[in-house]
């Protein structure tokens, strides 16, 4: 029976840390011993955080967890503590092993703390062949161990943090390191460390994450229609995210995003149109009803050249040099098909999944390319392409096999 197909009763559960749970670090004179012990057995330090997520605005990091290499696990409040950047002679000066790098690293670095250096037990995960690769399911494949989740979805910014919960963040750093070694020997058996230490590598220079574009779009497909109704959704999307910075709260608990389709579907003329919508007679919601109404009547009263547009303009990811895009389309739909089902294949030689060499849009990309250099004399500079994609210089490696 393979490590996957196991049930979870075979796992041994791990349910405290080994050496207990740590009280919070909540002083700066508390975070001078999370130095200390770095400086006194440097080595690699295990790394998670826990974000208020859904519960306050911006989804703050309010939590990071440590483990250091000589054993010992620290718990940083960083609503207590905000500023971490007094570590970074020590732990910053470290590797950190974390699980899904990405976010967390985003998270502490707006508190004044970076790595040297990146192991993301995720990524290796991957490309050593597991399918199922969250940290749970990850010790359970390679340790035979299973964590308590309970609590994955809790409002970590409450104070004082429950002692059930100060276990739980303990717990998420307190299998790294093992899972470190298993995957490091792995890695090395399929000759693929090159690749794993290029992803970690983008993960932790990677800057902070653009806004998506139009995000107050979300949810109005299929119900709102016209441009001054998408117009109004806008509107008050904007009060929305105004309010809820000035409550320090997620937006989506001040007026859920089901409710703001509906208004912009509904325009409410007034209080008691906008209180049919439940979730606008809300305590919190009602500090508002000034606000979200005047966005109504902005809204009515603005010329159709200033609406947005029911489907918003997309940029191409290619544009045509030598050929037109009707010359191309048909051309590139069939290299497309073709380059695909070589990268899948590839993929399954490898055993990894084929979004970790390409995603279907970065090939998309590259079967335009392809058609229409095909209509002139020089050759595509893949090279350059695929860099401008993004793409790994070991992405790139394998992708020109398949060019």
């Amino acid at each position: 029976m393979s490590d996957s197909s196991k049930n979870l009763s075979e796992f041994r559960l791990v349910k405290v840390p080994t050496r207990g749970v740590p009280d919070p670090v909540d002083t700066a004179t508390a975070l001078k011993s999370v130095s200390e012990a770095v400086l006194a057995e440097p080595g690699p330090v295990a790394v998670d955080a826990e974000r208020a997520s859904g519960f306050r605005y911006g989804e703050p990091t309010v939590l990071v967890q440590l483990k250091v290499a000589g054993g010992q696990t620290f718990l940083l409040d960083t609503i207590a503590v905000e500023d971490l950047s007094s570590l970074q002679a020590s732990v910053g000066q470290q590797e950190w092993i974390l699980h899904d790098a990405d976010q967390d690293l985003r998270g502490i670095a707006e508190h004044g703390l970076r790595p040297a250096k990146v192991f993301d037990t995720s990524v290796a995960a991957r490309l050593i062949g597991l399918r199922r690769f969250g940290l749970a399911a990850v010790c359970e494949q390679l340790l035979g161990l299973t964590l308590d989740k309970d609590h994955q979805r809790a409002n970590w910014a409450t104070r004082p943090l429950p002692q059930d919960w100060l276990r739980y963040a303990a717990l998420d750093v307190e299998l790294l390191h093992q899972l470190r070694e298993i995957l490091l020997e792995r890695l090395n058996d399929l000759d693929r460390l090159s690749w794993f230490e290029e992803s970690c590598e983008a993960i932790r220079l990677a800057g902070p994450r653009a806004p998506k574009p139009d995000r107050w779009r979300k949810g109005a497909h299929g119900v709102l229609r016209s441009p001054r109704e998408f117009a109004l959704l806008k509107e008050l999307w904007e009060v929305r995210d105004d309010a809820a910075k000035e409550l320090d709260v997620s937006p989506s608990k001040l007026v859920n995003t089901k409710a703001l389709v509906a208004a912009a579907a509904q325009h409410p003329r007034n209080r008691r149109d906008l209180g049919k919508i439940r979730a606008f007679r809300s305590p919190l919601a009602r500090q508002y009803e000034e606000r979200w109404l005047a966005a109504v009547e902005t809204v009515r009263w603005l010329p159709p050249e200033e609406l947005p547009p029911v489907k918003p303009a997309s940029s191409p990811s290619y544009i045509p040099i030598f050929g037109s895009k009707d010359e191309l389309k048909d051309a590139a739909s069939r290299g497309f098909d073709s380059l695909k089902a070589k990268l899948n294949r590839l993929a399954t030689d490898l055993d990894i999944e084929s979004v970790l060499i390409a995603t279907s849009a970065q090939i998309k990309h590259l079967a335009w390319l392809r058609a229409d250099y095909a209509l002139s004399d020089e050759a595509p500079d893949y090279a350059a392409e695929m860099e401008e994609l993004g793409l790994l210089p070991w992405q790139q490696a394998q992708l020109l096999k398949l060019l």
